[in-house]
Protein backbone atom coordinates (compact mmCIF):
# COMPACT_ATOMS: atom_id res chain seq x y z
CA UNK A 1 0.00 0.00 0.00
CA UNK A 2 3.21 2.42 0.06
CA UNK A 3 2.67 5.38 -2.52
CA UNK A 4 2.71 5.82 -5.34
CA UNK A 5 -0.31 3.56 -5.80
CA UNK A 6 1.02 2.09 -9.40
CA UNK A 7 3.87 -0.32 -6.67
CA UNK A 8 0.59 -2.37 -5.40
CA UNK A 9 -0.08 -3.58 -9.26
CA UNK A 10 3.79 -4.28 -9.88
CA UNK A 11 3.67 -6.48 -6.86
CA UNK A 12 0.86 -8.37 -8.32
CA UNK A 13 2.31 -8.99 -11.57
CA UNK A 14 5.43 -10.28 -9.90
CA UNK A 15 3.46 -12.38 -7.79
CA UNK A 16 1.85 -13.49 -10.73
CA UNK A 17 5.05 -14.06 -12.69
CA UNK A 18 6.40 -15.87 -9.68
CA UNK A 19 3.23 -18.28 -9.24
CA UNK A 20 3.67 -19.09 -13.21
CA UNK A 21 7.33 -20.03 -13.38
CA UNK A 22 7.36 -22.44 -9.71
CA UNK A 23 4.07 -23.78 -11.43
CA UNK A 24 6.10 -25.03 -14.46
CA UNK A 25 8.61 -26.36 -12.91
CA UNK A 26 5.87 -29.55 -12.41
CA UNK A 27 5.76 -29.85 -16.25
CA UNK A 28 9.30 -30.27 -16.55
CA UNK A 29 10.78 -30.90 -18.86
CA UNK A 30 7.66 -29.11 -20.93
CA UNK A 31 7.59 -26.28 -19.02
CA UNK A 32 11.54 -25.56 -17.89
CA UNK A 33 13.30 -27.88 -20.02
CA UNK A 34 14.96 -28.52 -16.15
CA UNK A 35 14.03 -28.14 -12.56
CA UNK A 36 15.81 -24.73 -12.15
CA UNK A 37 16.08 -23.73 -8.04
CA UNK A 38 14.13 -21.14 -8.32
CA UNK A 39 13.06 -19.83 -4.74
CA UNK A 40 10.99 -17.33 -2.60
CA UNK A 41 14.45 -15.63 -2.00
CA UNK A 42 14.18 -14.18 -6.19
CA UNK A 43 10.62 -13.31 -5.62
CA UNK A 44 11.80 -10.86 -2.83
CA UNK A 45 14.57 -9.71 -4.57
CA UNK A 46 12.73 -8.54 -7.46
CA UNK A 47 10.62 -6.64 -5.16
CA UNK A 48 13.40 -5.01 -3.71
CA UNK A 49 14.38 -4.05 -7.24
CA UNK A 50 10.98 -2.90 -8.17
CA UNK A 51 10.63 -0.71 -4.79
CA UNK A 52 14.30 0.72 -5.81
CA UNK A 53 12.90 1.76 -9.90
CA UNK A 54 9.73 2.75 -8.19
CA UNK A 55 11.46 5.33 -5.71
CA UNK A 56 13.72 6.73 -7.95
CA UNK A 57 11.47 7.18 -10.88
CA UNK A 58 7.98 9.06 -8.32
CA UNK A 59 10.50 10.91 -6.24
CA UNK A 60 8.34 11.28 -4.03
CA UNK A 61 5.35 11.84 -6.03
CA UNK A 62 1.81 10.70 -5.04
CA UNK A 63 1.52 9.18 -8.64
CA UNK A 64 3.13 7.78 -11.73
CA UNK A 65 2.38 7.71 -15.32
CA UNK A 66 2.92 4.14 -16.16
CA UNK A 67 4.34 5.09 -19.30
CA UNK A 68 6.94 6.93 -17.47
CA UNK A 69 8.26 4.30 -15.20
CA UNK A 70 11.29 2.50 -16.55
CA UNK A 71 9.94 -0.99 -17.93
CA UNK A 72 13.79 -1.96 -19.89
CA UNK A 73 15.17 -1.84 -16.27
CA UNK A 74 12.67 -3.58 -14.52
CA UNK A 75 12.46 -6.30 -17.58
CA UNK A 76 16.04 -6.42 -17.79
CA UNK A 77 16.52 -6.99 -13.89
CA UNK A 78 13.48 -9.96 -14.19
CA UNK A 79 15.40 -11.60 -17.29
CA UNK A 80 18.96 -11.27 -16.80
CA UNK A 81 19.82 -11.29 -12.72
CA UNK A 82 17.33 -12.63 -10.48
CA UNK A 83 15.38 -15.31 -12.48
CA UNK A 84 17.24 -15.47 -15.49
CA UNK A 85 20.61 -15.87 -13.37
CA UNK A 86 19.28 -19.26 -12.89
CA UNK A 87 18.68 -20.32 -16.32
CA UNK A 88 21.65 -21.94 -18.36
CA UNK A 89 19.51 -22.40 -21.52
CA UNK A 90 19.34 -20.14 -24.08
CA UNK A 91 15.63 -21.30 -25.16
CA UNK A 92 14.56 -21.66 -21.33
CA UNK A 93 15.54 -17.81 -21.48
CA UNK A 94 13.61 -16.85 -24.36
CA UNK A 95 10.79 -18.27 -22.52
CA UNK A 96 11.32 -16.36 -19.44
CA UNK A 97 11.50 -13.00 -21.42
CA UNK A 98 8.49 -13.98 -22.81
CA UNK A 99 6.55 -13.83 -19.85
CA UNK A 100 8.38 -11.14 -18.27
CA UNK A 101 7.55 -8.85 -21.49
CA UNK A 102 4.30 -9.63 -21.49
CA UNK A 103 3.30 -8.31 -17.54
CA UNK A 104 5.73 -5.91 -17.13
CA UNK A 105 4.78 -3.28 -19.60
CA UNK A 106 2.43 -0.26 -19.96
CA UNK A 107 -0.59 -2.38 -21.21
CA UNK A 108 -0.71 -4.43 -17.69
CA UNK A 109 -2.21 -0.88 -16.55
CA UNK A 110 -4.78 -1.12 -18.90
CA UNK A 111 -8.42 -2.70 -17.89
CA UNK A 112 -8.95 -5.49 -19.87
CA UNK A 113 -5.23 -6.91 -19.69
CA UNK A 114 -5.25 -10.62 -19.84
CA UNK A 115 -2.97 -12.23 -17.46
CA UNK A 116 -3.31 -15.09 -19.22
CA UNK A 117 -4.82 -16.31 -22.36
CA UNK A 118 -4.61 -18.76 -25.68
CA UNK A 119 -6.04 -18.89 -28.74
CA UNK A 120 -9.01 -20.42 -30.02
CA UNK A 121 -10.23 -23.09 -33.39
CA UNK A 122 -10.16 -19.42 -35.50
CA UNK A 123 -7.02 -18.33 -34.58
CA UNK A 124 -8.33 -15.54 -32.05
CA UNK A 125 -6.95 -14.55 -28.83
CA UNK A 126 -8.95 -15.31 -25.70
CA UNK A 127 -8.19 -14.27 -22.32
CA UNK A 128 -8.18 -16.77 -19.82
CA UNK A 129 -7.95 -14.60 -17.32
CA UNK A 130 -7.81 -10.72 -17.12
CA UNK A 131 -6.19 -8.25 -14.39
CA UNK A 132 -8.63 -6.64 -11.36
CA UNK A 133 -8.92 -3.12 -11.14
CA UNK A 134 -7.35 -2.98 -7.89
CA UNK A 135 -5.22 -0.52 -6.23
CA UNK A 136 -3.85 -1.42 -2.71
CA UNK A 137 -3.41 -4.93 -1.48
CA UNK A 138 -7.34 -5.57 0.33
CA UNK A 139 -8.73 -4.92 -3.11
CA UNK A 140 -6.11 -7.93 -4.77
CA UNK A 141 -6.61 -10.62 -1.78
CA UNK A 142 -10.20 -10.10 -2.13
CA UNK A 143 -10.20 -10.76 -5.66
CA UNK A 144 -8.10 -13.57 -5.25
CA UNK A 145 -10.23 -14.94 -2.55
CA UNK A 146 -13.58 -14.38 -4.15
CA UNK A 147 -13.42 -13.81 -7.79
CA UNK A 148 -10.27 -15.49 -8.91
CA UNK A 149 -11.70 -19.30 -10.70
CA UNK A 150 -10.01 -22.32 -10.64
CA UNK A 151 -6.50 -22.27 -12.94
CA UNK A 152 -4.98 -25.58 -12.32
CA UNK A 153 -5.17 -25.96 -15.75
CA UNK A 154 -2.07 -25.66 -18.02
CA UNK A 155 -3.23 -23.53 -20.41
CA UNK A 156 -3.15 -20.47 -17.99
CA UNK A 157 0.65 -21.45 -18.02
CA UNK A 158 1.01 -20.93 -21.41
CA UNK A 159 1.32 -24.53 -21.90
CA UNK A 160 -0.82 -27.06 -23.85
CA UNK A 161 -4.17 -28.67 -22.37
CA UNK A 162 -2.51 -32.03 -22.41
CA UNK A 163 0.20 -31.29 -20.73
CA UNK A 164 -1.23 -32.72 -17.38
CA UNK A 165 -1.23 -35.62 -18.97
CA UNK A 166 2.77 -35.96 -19.08
CA UNK A 167 2.46 -35.03 -15.06
CA UNK A 168 0.37 -38.31 -14.58
CA UNK A 169 2.79 -40.03 -16.56
CA UNK A 170 5.71 -39.07 -14.89
CA UNK A 171 4.26 -40.04 -11.92
CA UNK A 172 2.98 -43.29 -12.90
CA UNK A 173 6.80 -43.86 -13.83
CA UNK A 174 7.78 -42.89 -10.74
CA UNK A 175 5.78 -45.63 -8.93
CA UNK A 176 6.86 -47.81 -11.14
CA UNK A 177 10.42 -47.49 -10.79
CA UNK A 178 9.83 -47.96 -6.60
CA UNK A 179 7.97 -50.68 -7.15
CA UNK A 180 10.83 -52.04 -9.24
CA UNK A 181 13.21 -51.31 -6.14
CA UNK A 182 11.19 -53.00 -3.91
CA UNK A 183 10.59 -56.50 -6.45
CA UNK A 184 14.75 -56.64 -6.82
CA UNK A 185 15.31 -56.01 -2.95
CA UNK A 186 13.05 -59.02 -1.70
CA UNK A 187 14.42 -61.00 -5.10
CA UNK A 188 17.94 -60.24 -3.64
CA UNK A 189 17.11 -61.14 0.35
CA UNK A 190 14.68 -64.40 -1.73
CA UNK A 191 17.98 -65.22 -3.24
CA UNK A 192 20.08 -64.71 0.11
CA UNK A 193 17.73 -67.47 2.05
CA UNK A 194 17.89 -70.21 -0.96
CA UNK A 195 22.02 -69.83 -0.78
CA UNK A 196 21.71 -70.67 3.12
CA UNK A 197 19.83 -73.21 2.83
CA UNK A 198 21.06 -76.99 3.29
CA UNK A 199 20.70 -79.37 0.43
CA UNK A 200 21.91 -83.06 0.55
CA UNK A 201 24.92 -84.20 -1.65
CA UNK A 202 22.09 -87.29 -3.30
CA UNK A 203 20.03 -84.43 -4.61
CA UNK A 204 22.57 -81.49 -5.51
CA UNK A 205 23.05 -82.37 -8.78
CA UNK A 206 19.20 -82.72 -9.60
CA UNK A 207 18.28 -79.24 -7.50
CA UNK A 208 20.92 -77.18 -9.66
CA UNK A 209 19.12 -78.74 -12.82
CA UNK A 210 15.60 -77.91 -12.23
CA UNK A 211 14.56 -76.43 -8.72
CA UNK A 212 17.78 -73.99 -9.47
CA UNK A 213 15.97 -72.56 -12.39
CA UNK A 214 15.05 -69.21 -11.57
CA UNK A 215 11.31 -68.34 -12.83
CA UNK A 216 12.41 -66.15 -15.74
CA UNK A 217 14.56 -68.87 -17.42
CA UNK A 218 11.86 -69.67 -19.55
CA UNK A 219 10.60 -66.34 -20.80
CA UNK A 220 14.03 -65.07 -21.43
CA UNK A 221 15.04 -68.19 -22.89
CA UNK A 222 12.45 -67.73 -25.54
CA UNK A 223 13.14 -63.90 -26.36
CA UNK A 224 16.74 -64.58 -27.13
CA UNK A 225 15.73 -67.28 -29.28
CA UNK A 226 13.68 -65.07 -30.88
CA UNK A 227 16.20 -62.10 -30.93
CA UNK A 228 18.49 -63.88 -32.62
CA UNK A 229 16.30 -64.79 -35.76
CA UNK A 230 15.67 -60.91 -35.94
CA UNK A 231 19.02 -59.06 -35.41
CA UNK A 232 20.88 -58.78 -38.86
CA UNK A 233 24.06 -60.98 -38.86
CA UNK A 234 26.06 -57.82 -39.69
CA UNK A 235 26.47 -54.20 -39.70
CA UNK A 236 27.28 -53.75 -43.82
CA UNK A 237 30.58 -51.57 -44.68
CA UNK A 238 30.29 -48.37 -45.96
CA UNK A 239 32.26 -47.33 -49.83
CA UNK A 240 33.62 -43.96 -50.97
CA UNK A 241 36.13 -41.30 -50.41
CA UNK A 242 37.14 -40.11 -47.16
CA UNK A 243 37.48 -36.43 -47.89
CA UNK A 244 33.63 -36.62 -48.06
CA UNK A 245 32.45 -35.25 -44.87
CA UNK A 246 28.93 -37.52 -45.62
CA UNK A 247 31.35 -40.37 -45.61
CA UNK A 248 33.70 -39.90 -42.69
CA UNK A 249 30.49 -39.64 -40.49
CA UNK A 250 28.56 -42.30 -41.54
CA UNK A 251 31.88 -44.35 -41.14
CA UNK A 252 32.15 -43.09 -37.69
CA UNK A 253 28.45 -44.53 -37.02
CA UNK A 254 29.05 -47.84 -38.42
CA UNK A 255 32.13 -48.25 -36.78
CA UNK A 256 30.06 -47.71 -33.43
CA UNK A 257 27.44 -50.10 -34.21
CA UNK A 258 29.72 -52.79 -35.52
CA UNK A 259 31.25 -52.34 -32.28
CA UNK A 260 27.70 -52.79 -29.99
CA UNK A 261 26.66 -55.32 -33.01
CA UNK A 262 29.50 -57.45 -31.91
CA UNK A 263 28.95 -57.18 -28.56
CA UNK A 264 25.16 -57.91 -28.49
CA UNK A 265 25.24 -60.98 -31.16
CA UNK A 266 28.12 -62.85 -29.08
CA UNK A 267 26.21 -62.22 -25.66
CA UNK A 268 23.00 -63.65 -26.95
CA UNK A 269 25.14 -66.46 -28.20
CA UNK A 270 26.55 -67.05 -25.13
CA UNK A 271 23.27 -67.13 -23.26
CA UNK A 272 21.58 -69.25 -25.78
CA UNK A 273 24.39 -71.96 -25.06
CA UNK A 274 23.61 -71.51 -21.64
CA UNK A 275 19.94 -72.23 -22.22
CA UNK A 276 20.50 -74.98 -24.07
CA UNK A 277 22.67 -76.19 -21.54
CA UNK A 278 25.88 -76.74 -23.41
CA UNK A 279 27.80 -74.13 -21.72
CA UNK A 280 28.03 -72.32 -17.82
CA UNK A 281 27.47 -69.22 -17.85
CA UNK A 282 30.67 -66.73 -16.58
CA UNK A 283 30.09 -63.59 -14.76
CA UNK A 284 29.58 -61.44 -18.31
CA UNK A 285 26.90 -63.78 -19.55
CA UNK A 286 25.53 -64.28 -15.77
CA UNK A 287 25.02 -60.13 -15.96
CA UNK A 288 23.42 -59.75 -19.26
CA UNK A 289 20.92 -62.65 -18.27
CA UNK A 290 20.07 -61.41 -14.69
CA UNK A 291 19.53 -57.41 -16.21
CA UNK A 292 16.85 -58.97 -18.77
CA UNK A 293 15.13 -61.93 -16.36
CA UNK A 294 15.40 -60.22 -12.91
CA UNK A 295 15.87 -56.88 -13.32
CA UNK A 296 13.71 -56.07 -16.60
CA UNK A 297 16.59 -53.61 -17.96
CA UNK A 298 18.84 -53.12 -20.80
CA UNK A 299 22.28 -54.55 -19.75
CA UNK A 300 25.01 -51.92 -19.61
CA UNK A 301 27.37 -53.54 -21.92
CA UNK A 302 24.52 -52.81 -24.90
CA UNK A 303 24.37 -49.30 -23.83
CA UNK A 304 25.04 -47.17 -26.99
CA UNK A 305 24.16 -43.93 -25.75
CA UNK A 306 24.78 -41.80 -22.55
CA UNK A 307 21.12 -41.07 -21.52
CA UNK A 308 17.84 -42.10 -23.27
CA UNK A 309 17.84 -45.97 -22.38
CA UNK A 310 16.64 -45.57 -19.30
CA UNK A 311 13.19 -46.29 -19.33
CA UNK A 312 13.60 -48.78 -21.60
CA UNK A 313 12.76 -52.37 -21.25
CA UNK A 314 14.68 -55.27 -23.21
CA UNK A 315 12.55 -55.86 -25.09
CA UNK A 316 11.63 -52.02 -26.46
CA UNK A 317 15.39 -51.80 -26.38
CA UNK A 318 15.81 -54.38 -28.90
CA UNK A 319 13.37 -53.51 -31.48
CA UNK A 320 14.65 -50.11 -31.07
CA UNK A 321 18.23 -51.77 -32.16
CA UNK A 322 17.26 -54.21 -34.74
CA UNK A 323 15.56 -51.31 -36.98
CA UNK A 324 18.57 -48.92 -35.83
CA UNK A 325 20.73 -51.54 -37.67
CA UNK A 326 18.36 -51.74 -40.58
CA UNK A 327 18.51 -48.58 -40.87
CA UNK A 328 22.07 -48.31 -41.17
CA UNK A 329 22.73 -50.77 -43.19
CA UNK A 330 20.08 -49.69 -45.93
CA UNK A 331 22.04 -45.79 -45.75
CA UNK A 332 25.57 -48.10 -46.60
CA UNK A 333 23.79 -49.59 -49.23
CA UNK A 334 22.98 -46.60 -50.84
CA UNK A 335 25.28 -44.84 -53.12
CA UNK A 336 26.61 -41.47 -51.49
CA UNK A 337 25.45 -39.50 -54.60
CA UNK A 338 21.81 -40.69 -53.89
CA UNK A 339 21.99 -39.89 -49.90
CA UNK A 340 19.77 -37.00 -50.50
CA UNK A 341 17.01 -38.63 -52.80
CA UNK A 342 15.99 -41.36 -49.56
CA UNK A 343 14.42 -40.70 -46.54
CA UNK A 344 16.98 -41.30 -43.51
CA UNK A 345 15.79 -41.91 -39.97
CA UNK A 346 17.70 -38.99 -38.23
CA UNK A 347 16.75 -40.36 -34.88
CA UNK A 348 18.45 -43.67 -35.87
CA UNK A 349 21.80 -42.36 -35.96
CA UNK A 350 23.98 -42.06 -33.16
CA UNK A 351 25.27 -38.59 -34.04
CA UNK A 352 22.43 -37.25 -35.83
CA UNK A 353 23.95 -33.38 -35.06
CA UNK A 354 27.12 -34.92 -36.36
CA UNK A 355 25.81 -35.80 -39.57
CA UNK A 356 23.39 -32.48 -40.40
CA UNK A 357 26.81 -30.26 -39.64
CA UNK A 358 28.36 -32.93 -42.27
CA UNK A 359 25.57 -32.51 -44.99
CA UNK A 360 26.29 -28.73 -44.55
CA UNK A 361 30.19 -29.16 -44.87
CA UNK A 362 29.53 -31.19 -48.50
CA UNK A 363 27.18 -28.86 -49.54
CA UNK A 364 29.30 -26.15 -48.84
CA UNK A 365 32.41 -27.92 -50.77
CA UNK A 366 29.73 -28.52 -53.74
CA UNK A 367 29.09 -24.70 -53.90
CA UNK A 368 32.82 -24.07 -52.66
CA UNK A 369 31.51 -21.29 -50.62
CA UNK A 370 31.88 -20.96 -47.01
CA UNK A 371 29.99 -22.47 -44.48
CA UNK A 372 29.20 -19.41 -42.94
CA UNK A 373 27.50 -18.14 -46.02
CA UNK A 374 24.86 -20.90 -45.99
CA UNK A 375 22.03 -20.99 -43.72
CA UNK A 376 18.99 -23.89 -43.61
CA UNK A 377 15.51 -24.03 -44.49
CA UNK A 378 13.33 -26.92 -43.35
CA UNK A 379 10.35 -27.76 -45.35
CA UNK A 380 7.57 -30.38 -43.54
CA UNK A 381 6.04 -31.92 -46.71
CA UNK A 382 3.54 -35.33 -46.79
CA UNK A 383 5.87 -35.87 -50.09
CA UNK A 384 9.49 -37.69 -49.63
CA UNK A 385 10.07 -36.66 -53.69
CA UNK A 386 13.58 -34.36 -53.18
CA UNK A 387 13.84 -30.74 -53.98
CA UNK A 388 16.98 -29.29 -54.77
CA UNK A 389 20.00 -30.25 -52.96
CA UNK A 390 17.73 -31.55 -49.94
CA UNK A 391 18.67 -34.18 -47.17
CA UNK A 392 15.40 -35.98 -46.43
CA UNK A 393 14.70 -37.20 -42.84
CA UNK A 394 12.06 -38.89 -41.20
CA UNK A 395 10.66 -39.74 -37.89
CA UNK A 396 10.67 -36.55 -36.19
CA UNK A 397 7.99 -35.46 -33.96
CA UNK A 398 7.16 -31.51 -32.93
CA UNK A 399 5.82 -30.87 -29.68
CA UNK A 400 3.89 -27.66 -28.09
CA UNK A 401 2.58 -27.15 -31.48
CA UNK A 402 1.29 -28.31 -34.59
CA UNK A 403 2.54 -28.52 -38.35
CA UNK A 404 0.34 -27.97 -41.52
CA UNK A 405 1.47 -27.25 -45.13
CA UNK A 406 4.97 -26.15 -43.39
CA UNK A 407 3.15 -23.84 -41.41
CA UNK A 408 2.60 -23.92 -37.43
CA UNK A 409 -0.43 -23.99 -35.40
CA UNK A 410 -1.52 -24.22 -32.35
CA UNK A 411 -3.15 -27.03 -31.35
CA UNK A 412 -3.74 -28.85 -27.16
CA UNK A 413 -2.11 -31.57 -28.34
CA UNK A 414 1.33 -32.35 -26.99
CA UNK A 415 3.27 -33.94 -29.65
CA UNK A 416 2.62 -34.71 -33.83
CA UNK A 417 4.60 -36.71 -35.67
CA UNK A 418 6.02 -35.32 -38.72
CA UNK A 419 5.91 -37.15 -42.30
CA UNK A 420 8.58 -36.00 -44.06
CA UNK A 421 11.15 -32.77 -43.01
CA UNK A 422 13.05 -31.45 -46.04
CA UNK A 423 16.75 -30.05 -44.88
CA UNK A 424 18.35 -27.47 -47.82
CA UNK A 425 21.50 -25.63 -47.43
CA UNK A 426 21.18 -22.74 -49.02
CA UNK A 427 23.37 -19.37 -49.68
CA UNK A 428 21.68 -16.36 -47.34
CA UNK A 429 21.48 -14.69 -50.44
CA UNK A 430 19.42 -17.11 -52.11
CA UNK A 431 17.21 -18.01 -49.08
CA UNK A 432 13.51 -16.30 -49.34
CA UNK A 433 11.88 -15.61 -46.22
CA UNK A 434 8.58 -15.29 -48.52
CA UNK A 435 7.26 -12.49 -45.84
CA UNK A 436 6.70 -15.54 -43.43
CA UNK A 437 7.46 -15.15 -40.30
CA UNK A 438 9.58 -17.71 -38.74
CA UNK A 439 10.75 -18.84 -35.25
CA UNK A 440 13.74 -20.21 -33.79
CA UNK A 441 12.63 -23.84 -32.12
CA UNK A 442 15.78 -26.22 -30.60
CA UNK A 443 15.93 -29.93 -31.38
CA UNK A 444 16.33 -32.64 -29.05
CA UNK A 445 17.44 -36.08 -29.22
CA UNK A 446 14.32 -37.27 -27.17
CA UNK A 447 11.50 -36.08 -25.14
CA UNK A 448 13.54 -35.79 -21.70
CA UNK A 449 14.79 -32.71 -23.73
CA UNK A 450 18.08 -33.28 -21.67
CA UNK A 451 20.31 -33.62 -25.13
CA UNK A 452 20.56 -30.65 -27.52
CA UNK A 453 21.67 -31.03 -31.22
CA UNK A 454 20.77 -27.99 -32.93
CA UNK A 455 17.90 -25.31 -33.68
CA UNK A 456 15.96 -24.72 -36.90
CA UNK A 457 13.71 -21.77 -37.96
CA UNK A 458 9.90 -22.80 -39.00
CA UNK A 459 7.68 -20.47 -40.53
CA UNK A 460 3.93 -19.68 -38.17
CA UNK A 461 1.38 -18.68 -39.15
CA UNK A 462 0.93 -14.21 -38.61
CA UNK A 463 -2.39 -14.43 -36.90
CA UNK A 464 -0.25 -15.83 -33.64
CA UNK A 465 2.30 -14.10 -31.92
CA UNK A 466 5.79 -15.65 -31.69
CA UNK A 467 5.78 -15.33 -27.79
CA UNK A 468 3.25 -18.07 -28.03
CA UNK A 469 5.45 -21.01 -28.95
CA UNK A 470 8.15 -19.79 -26.88
CA UNK A 471 5.79 -19.98 -23.85
CA UNK A 472 4.40 -23.66 -25.12
CA UNK A 473 8.18 -25.31 -25.24
CA UNK A 474 7.39 -25.76 -28.90
CA UNK A 475 10.86 -28.11 -29.89
CA UNK A 476 10.86 -31.09 -32.12
CA UNK A 477 12.54 -34.79 -31.01
CA UNK A 478 14.00 -37.04 -33.58
CA UNK A 479 13.96 -39.93 -31.47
Amino acid sequence: DRAPPERSRLYFLLAWLHSVILERLRYAPVGWTKTFEFSEADQRCAMDAIDEWIDKTSAGRLNVRPEMLPWDAIQTSLEKIIYGGRIDNPYDQARLSAFVKHLFSPRSYDKDFALAGGYDEKGEFVPFVKIPDCHNYNGFHSWIMNELKDISSPKFLGLPEDTKLLLQKEQTLNILKVFGKLQAADKDVERANILKRKIPDSHKRRHSITSGQPPWWKRVSTLVGRWMKSIPSKVEKLSGEASNALVRALQREISMYSKVHQRVFFDLISANEVFELKAIANNATRAVMNAIGEYDTVPKAWNIRSSGNEAMSPSSWMQDFIRRIQCINNIAKTPIQNLGSKPIWLGGLLSPEAFVAASRQEVARAKKCPLDSLTLKVTISNSAAPLTDDFIFQGLTIHGAECHQSMLTISDKVMQELPYSHFQWLNKSEFKEDGSNLVTIPVYLNQNRKHFLFEIRLPYDKKYNESVFRKRGTCLTVW
